[in-house]
């Protein structure tokens, strides 16, 4: 393989993350999908293509379940590999890696913020709680705090409007008249 096409290589999204994640060992597809920050689909295509550019050798391993192929470098992927050491490469790939994965956790912890928020907000609030004791509600009945509809608003507010006027007496109907 020429240098032009070992850099093109390299290049590729998640290429040398695989180089560094392998490293010294060895390791199977899932944790390397699991420790990289690119898809599935893509770990495989690099695999494949760093096999084809003699980067990586393949060996199958019998387990409980089958066999298990595992992923070590040749001696071009080592150099490169020691390529990375020496440059922190190899460091940053693993510190970029962390963050990541703290990121994903703070976001996680967000939404579970968030939704127990959501939740919350659901319940009514009740100033006067009846500890200890059993309620029982009518069937049909919720403790989520229901908006009414427009048609019982418009009632309700017809209703208002009904109460605030006076009645007309027949003293003020004499008085008019007079």
């Amino acid at each position: 393989m020429g240098l032009d096409e070992l850099e093109s290589f390299l290049r590729k999204k998640g290429a040398a993350e695989l180089i560094t994640e392998i490293g010294t060992g060895t390791a199977t597809f899932n944790a390397l999908v699991d420790a990289v920050s690119v898809s599935g689909s893509t770990v495989s295509s690099r695999l494949s293509e760093g096999v084809e550019r003699d980067v990586f050798t393949v060996s199958h391993r019998p387990t409980e379940h089958g066999t298990e192929k595992r992923y070590e470098l040749t001696i071009l992927g080592r150099r490169v590999y020691d390529w990375a050491v020496q440059t922190e490469f190899e460091r940053k790939a693993r510190e970029l890696r962390r963050i990541r994965q703290e990121r994903e956790t703070a976001f996680e912890q967000l939404v579970g913020k968030i939704n127990r928020d959501m939740e919350i907000r659901k319940m009514v609030v009740d100033v006067d709680p009846m500890v200890d004791e059993d309620v029982e509600l009518p069937e049909g009945t919720s403790v989520v705090q229901k908006e009414p509809s427009e048609e019982a608003l418009r009632e309700a507010h017809f209703e208002r409007m009904e109460e605030s006027l006076e009645p007309i007496t027949d003293d003020q109907s004499e008085e008019n008249s007079e």
